[in-house]
């Protein structure tokens, strides 16, 4: 499975919030300049963030991002949503089989993919932010 860049991105974005104190907010410059990310492109990734409840925001001096919810309650999966991600491993199980395979009935693999994405849906949910924090990382601190 390949996940998108916005879907890479916006790990990497809540897991700089997830660093944070709780409360405490990180300007959206310096999420971009610690990951390396694009401010513009960013901005595109926490609205979406924002939109599903995984963060929020607070305006004015002294303003930026933080999580909107215990790292614990973060799951994958609620990230991969929040950004259009999906765990398909082939098109086909989208419903768009018709622009991506001449077949017009499912093939004997269908199933196996079918079980695949499950697997994945199920790992994706079992898994949290807090996770990943508890893992040793090569974020960098300014």
């Amino acid at each position: 499975m390949k996940l998108m860049t916005r879907s890479r991105y916006a790990i990497r974005a809540l897991l700089e919030l997830a660093k944070q104190p709780p409360g405490e907010v990180l300007s959206l410059s310096i999420i971009a300049k610690r990951q390396r990310i694009k401010p513009n492109y960013l901005e595109q990734i926490l609205f979406r963030l924002r939109q599903a409840n995984l963060i929020k925001g607070k305006k004015g001096p002294g303003g930026g991002f933080f999580l909107a919810r215990d790292p614990k309650k973060i799951r994958l999966k609620d990230i991969f949503d929040s950004v259009g991600e999906t765990t398909a491993p082939l098109q086909c199980l989208l419903g768009k089989a018709d622009k991506y395979c001449a077949r017009v009935t499912p093939c004997p693999m269908q199933e196996c993919w079918h079980e695949l994405k499950s697997e994945l849906d199920l790992f994706f949910s079992k898994h949290t932010l807090n996770d990943m924090c508890s893992r040793k990382t090569t974020l960098k601190k300014e």
